[in-house]
């Protein structure tokens, strides 16, 4: 996992209609700290402003699971916003709450999440602005 979009059997560059290299190539480029995750909730991608934002460089941050990262007291607050964004019409959800950064720290962010289908799968995508 890198903010470099992964090859596979949709291509390596964005594509004019959408799909997966499309979506992926949109938030490498962001300057939002973005997660994408599978319907299992496994995190399939994440972009160098998440890096950033959370001090663990491409490798750490990929091993790490969402525990990790979510301030314990705000564990709560991700599983709604998820529930939310996975099962409501609009699959989309808001929230704000803190995650942990390597040193330790507490960063308030605001969570912005979406629930996208590419080729027949779902995903949902967390977008993570300092608060």
């Amino acid at each position: 996992m890198s903010a470099t979009p992964p090859t596979g059997s949709e291509g390596d560059a964005p594509t004019d209609g959408g799909g997966l290299p499309s979506l992926y190539y949109g938030i490498a480029r962001s300057d939002d700290a973005t997660t994408v995750h599978d319907e299992s909730g496994a995190l399939t991608f994440f972009n160098a402003a998440c890096s950033r934002l959370l001090g663990y460089d491409a490798d750490e941050l990929a091993s790490l699971t969402g525990d990790g990262i979510v301030h314990s007291d705000d564990a709560a607050l991700l599983a709604d916003a998820t529930d939310r964004a996975t099962l409501s019409p609009g699959g989309a959800a808001d929230t704000q709450l803190r995650l942990v950064r390597k040193d330790g720290s507490d960063v308030l962010v605001h969570l912005g999440l979406s629930r996208v289908e590419v080729s027949g799968r779902r995903y949902l995508v967390v977008e993570s602005m300092p608060a």
